[in-house]
């Protein structure tokens, strides 16, 4: 059921081509993730690379940065131009956006977080007792310079201290080898390259041993290629009737609610409900990031907003990505942002969005509008059109023509396969 709260992923499964590589994450036998790395564009997120500041935009607190390949932009402190520094990829770009990079490296050991740039010892609040952890910052602090910082998560909670020691004792290695290969370095050059796709799955699901095949056969089984294929729709049937319509933009990601008539007040509520956690796992499922505005119609009812608050605030805990609701909007529309850090998979798996272009029958009316221009000096005019702005003149704007006939006594269209849908050329018959 769609209202079923997400459970934690319990299985990885893995197809590998030469030239992609997907990835399913489920939960409960559900799909609830999907990765696709491409060979020719993968994921930058969580690689070091030494680089040179290329701009300075002041407007906006933030510069851009050469990396290997390409450019990125920096975004958590102030620079000069032409300076060298080390960064790590944490978003990766998106279409013509650049990806996303900070000065701030976390390197992770396990339940261990080594951060270069922020002192201190940090533990999370799974690690209980006042002994316990006064025992650990003490250790810890004893390996980790003053200029370093370290956090242990929770996965660290039972952990023994000398084995958290040693994990801050390899990381601290790991920092001093980036060091050295950055000092080394003279033009922008990758430190630590980017994490290889399985490797970061793991990560998602520590514990979960990940399923490889290179056939293809598993992937399907378990229903991601089936996932991956409503992922990709833009119109989503609901469980119980109606659809979910998405439709990505520049600014973020609109998703409108269409429910079936009927049903009564308490009806109407529970399909608004499964569809915000329905609209809630597609967001997750396509790896949407950014602004995100829900249209569930007719909800004025406060108690009845709220329920749906405390509903997708409960079912995004469970998503790899912080998502932050933000409320209702007072158009009624439920926002939120999801901090995504991977690009959506219809970045690379569908076309970006067509500019608006004109209707045939705007076409034809531009066009008829330069021919009145143009026809003083003609006799017997012809008016050349793409094919489907003729079509169009032939069929339903007939009446159009034939009073243009009418009007300059003579008139004939053309169509032309080579024209664009908003071209037209003028020409005499004679």
């Amino acid at each position: 059921m769609a209202s079923r709260p997400m459970a934690a992923v319990d299985r990885i499964v893995v197809d590998r081509t030469p030239w992609a590589t997907r990835v399913a994450f489920l939960a409960s036998g559900e799909v609830v993730e999907l990765w696709v790395d491409a060979a020719d564009r993968p994921s930058l997120v969580g690689a070091i690379a030494l680089g040179r500041v290329t701009a300075v935009h002041s407007g906006l607190a933030a510069a851009t940065v050469s990396i290997p390949g390409g450019e990125a932009f920096l975004v958590d402190r102030a620079v000069v131009e032409g300076e060298r520094l080390v960064v790590q990829v944490v978003h990766d770009g998106i279409g013509p956006k650049r990806p996303v990079a900070r000065t701030g490296v976390e390197l992770s050991e396990g339940p261990v977080v080594l951060t270069p740039r922020m002192p201190g010892v940090g533990l999370s609040s799974s690690v209980r007792g006042k002994a316990r952890r006064a025992g650990l910052k003490a250790a810890l602090s004893a390996v980790v310079p003053d200029e370093v910082g370290l956090l242990v998560r929770a996965g660290g909670a039972d952990r023994a201290a000398d084995a958290l020691v040693a994990d801050a004792g390899r990381l601290l290695e790991r920092w001093r080898a980036i060091l050295n290969r950055a000092d080394a370095a003279d033009r922008p050059a990758w430190l630590e390259p980017p994490v290889p796709v399985i490797e970061a799955a793991c990560r998602v699901a520590p514990g979960v041993e990940p399923e490889i095949d290179d056939s293809g056969r598993l992937f399907e089984a378990c229903g991601a290629a089936e996932a991956l294929a409503l992922a990709l729709a833009r119109r989503v049937e609901l469980p119980d009737g109606g659809e979910l319509v998405i439709d990505p933009v520049e600014a973020g990601t609109l998703i409108d609610v269409n429910l079936p008539s009927g049903g009564g007040r308490e009806g109407f509520r529970r399909a608004n409900e499964i569809a915000a956690l329905s609209a809630l796992r597609q967001l997750r499922l396509r790896g949407i990031r950014g602004v995100v505005l829900l249209d569930l119609p007719r909800m004025t009812d406060g108690q009845a907003r709220a329920r749906i608050t405390t509903l997708v605030t409960e079912m995004a805990a469970a998503d790899t990505a912080k998502v932050h609701i933000l409320g209702w909007t007072p158009g009624g529309m439920l926002e939120l942002v999801r901090e995504g850090v991977r690009r959506p998979l219809a970045d690379d798996l569908l076309e970006p969005p067509a500019e608006p272009r004109l209707s045939p029958r705007a076409a034809a009316w531009a066009a008829l509008t330069g021919l009145r221009r143009e026809v003083a000096r003609i006799a017997r005019p012809r008016l050349v059109l793409a094919p489907v702005v003729a079509g169009w003149l032939d069929g339903p704007g007939r009446p159009i023509l034939e009073a243009e006939r009418h009007r300059l006594g003579h008139l004939t269209v053309a169509a032309d396969p080579t024209l664009a849908r908003d071209a037209f050329r003028v020409e005499s018959e004679d």
